[in-house]
C-alpha cells in the first residue's frame, strides 16, 4: 500500500458532491513537549458489540529514548453502561484490563473510570448501530508517478448509512491482513445528510497487483470522529511523521488516548487486474 501525503482526500458521494478540502477539527490539541515532559497516561480503550471491553493502559516514555512503554498494572478500571449495568474490569497483565459481563449493544452509551492512587480519569461513547459495506472495488490510479513502474488501484466502497440519524465513520485499511500504521479515512453524516448509500474512494492511499486489501468500516459517535479527524489533520499536515501534538482525549486534558464504543462490517478484495 502506498499512502500519498501530499493528496486531499476526496469522497465521491452518491448525490455527486466532491469534496475538496481536507477534514478538519474543531477540537483544541495538547501540546507536548516530548523531550521532558513528565510521563503521561496513555489510554487505549474500546468496548466492540457483542464484545467485552479491552483497555490498555501505558506511560509515554521520552520521545527519543529507546524504553519500553511503561504499563499501568494497580488501576482500578470500571465499566458501566446506561442500562445500569456496571463491572470491574480484570488485569491480564502489562497493563491491558478486559470485562466480560457487559457486552457491546447499539443505542449503549459506556462509561470507563479509571482510578490510580489518588487520580480518577472518566471518559464516554456511544455504540452506535454497524453499517453495511455494500460494495467494495477498485479503479486504476495514475499515482501521481507510479509506484515503481507498477499500476496502482484506488478502492471504491459502497456503504450504508442512515440519513434519519447523524452518522459517522471510521474507515480502517488492512494489506494482508495487516493493520497499516495511519491508514484510515473519517466521514462525516454533514457531507451527505439525505443518502442512504454512500460512494467513495480514499486517494491518500492506493495499492498494486496482487495486494490483499481488508476494509472495515466503523460505525463511531461524534466524540470519536473529532478525535481521528483531528489526528488524521496531524498526520497529514506533517506528512505521517512524527508529532509533539495529540488529539484531545475523552478521558481527560492530560491523557493521551481514547475510550471508543463502536460497531463495524467488514470486506475483503483481491487487486487482481483493472476493472472496466
Amino acid at each position: 500500500m502506498k499512502r500519498h501525503n501530499n493528496y486531499i482526500i476526496m469522497l465521491f458521494l452518491s448525490c455527486t458532491l466532491v469534496l475538496g478540502a481536507s477534514l478538519q477539527s474543531c477540537e483544541e490539541v495538547i501540546d507536548i513537549d516530548l523531550n521532558d515532559a513528565d510521563p503521561a497516561l496513555s489510554v487505549d480503550g474500546t468496548i466492540n458489540i457483542g464484545e467485552g471491553a479491552h483497555v490498555q493502559l501505558s506511560y509515554t516514555s521520552d520521545y527519543f529514548g529507546n524504553n519500553e512503554p511503561k504499563h499501568e498494572e494497580n488501576a482500578v478500571v470500571t465499566l458501566s453502561s446506561a442500562n445500569a449495568l456496571s463491572e470491574t474490569l480484570t488485569h491480564q497483565g502489562n497493563g491491558l484490563y478486559t470485562g466480560n459481563l457487559i457486552r457491546g449493544q447499539a443505542g449503549i452509551e459506556y462509561e470507563l473510570k479509571i482510578a490510580i492512587d489518588d487520580e480518577q480519569y472518566t471518559g464516554t461513547s456511544f455504540l452506535k448501530k454497524p453499517t453495511e459495506i455494500v460494495k467494495l472495488g477498485y479503479k486504476p490510479f495514475d499515482g501521481f508517478g507510479g509506484s515503481d513502474g507498477e499500476q496502482e488501484y484506488n478502492l471504491e466502497i459502497t456503504l450504508k448509512n442512515y440519513p434519519e440519524e447523524e452518522c459517522f465513520f471510521l474507515i480502517k485499511y488492512y494489506l494482508n491482513d495487516e493493520e497499516q500504521e495511519d491508514s484510515y479515512s473519517t466521514i462525516s453524516h454533514e457531507y451527505f445528510p439525505k443518502e442512504e448509500i454512500i460512494e467513495f474512494s480514499p486517494f491518500s492511499f492506493s495499492f498494486t497487483k496482487d495486494d490483499v486489501v481488508t476494509v472495515r468500516a466503523y460505525s463511531i459517535d461524534e466524540g470519536t470522529y473529532e478525535y481521528y479527524s483531528q489526528l488524521e489533520d496531524i498526520i497529514d499536515r506533517h506528512g505521517g511523521s512524527s508529532t509533539p501534538y495529540n488529539p484531545e482525549s475523552n478521558m481527560g486534558k492530560d491523557v493521551v488516548g481514547y475510550f471508543r464504543a463502536w460497531s463495524y462490517d467488514e470486506q475483503k478484495v483481491e487487486i487482481i487486474e483493472e476493472e472496466e
